[in-house]
């Protein structure tokens, strides 16, 4: 599968050239697929073929913001299953109408979440939350405090994630996902 992803602003000192940059590992929690990064450029290239668009985490920018606007209308016009990763599930929560606050405790810890039927333990590199969700989403995760962990669209193929299974020795996904990704 070819997986359109998305990828974050990083300055460099002592410069601050501005850099666009993928996490390593995604390359090996996708190793089965051809990852395409898209560059911050505020628009895409229309005419990729891809089967998957993938909206990463890390901080926003005003480039990265109005690039993953124009991938996730693209994707979502083309029917292409749109999956958000942290800074991506707030984004596709944005995108659908939902609003996004501030939460505590949820940086660089762990904690159980519910989904599936079970608990699962997954990592937490956030500060945002969704507070409430988008049109047409429902709830797929949440946390032990009652938080929103992850979210699907009822007939679209669109998900977001808060946490970071790309960091983890064994990840962790809603089985919606899995069927797509792994």
């Amino acid at each position: 599968m070819k997986i359109l992803i998305s990828q974050r602003d990083v300055k460099i000192p002592p410069s601050n050239f501005l850099f666009d940059a993928l996490e390593r590992s995604w390359y090996t929690l996708f190793k089965k697929h051809y990852l395409i990064p898209v560059p911050n450029l505020g628009v895409i290239d229309e005419s990729i073929q891809f089967d998957c668009l993938v909206l990463t985490g890390g901080p926003d920018s005003i480039e990265r913001h109005y690039t993953e606007d124009a991938l996730f209308k693209h994707a979502e016009q083309l029917g292409k299953p749109i999956i958000g990763f942290c800074h991506g599930a707030f984004a596709v929560n944005d995108l659908t109408g939902g609003s996004n606050g501030i939460i505590d405790n949820h940086i660089h810890t762990e904690h159980y979440v519910y989904m599936d039927g079970k608990n699962q333990l997954v990592n937490s590199f956030h500060g945002q939350s969704i507070e409430t969700i988008g049109q047409d989403m429902e709830v797929v995760a949440l946390s032990g405090d009652d938080s929103i962990e992850a979210i699907k669209h009822k007939y679209k193929p669109i998900y977001g994630i808060v946490w970071h299974p790309e960091r983890m020795k064994e990840p962790v996904l809603p089985n919606d996902v899995k069927s797509i990704l792994l």
